[in-house]
């Protein structure tokens, strides 16, 4: 858990997804893109879906458990 949480809070990008998926829910990538005003989301996405983070369900992301998980200690942080 400690791993992850340095991961995403080391990643600009990934922590800005997460933060909206977690406050927004699900979201297609290029929601995703343009409420974090970035391009190249897809990496990231892949990185956060590879970690367990996220889950994609028909083009549309959504935090995991270990994901809501993670963003909370980030907020509490």
């Amino acid at each position: 858990m400690e791993e992850l949480i340095g991961f995403v809070a080391s990643d600009h990008k990934a922590s800005k997804i997460l933060a909206v998926l977690d406050s927004k829910g699900e979201m297609d990538s290029v929601k995703i893109a343009k409420t974090v005003r970035m391009v190249g989301v897809e990496k990231t996405l892949e990185g956060l879906m590879s970690r367990e983070l996220i889950t994609d369900n028909d083009g549309k992301f959504s935090l995991t458990e270990l994901g809501k998980l993670v963003s909370h200690k980030l907020r509490s942080v």
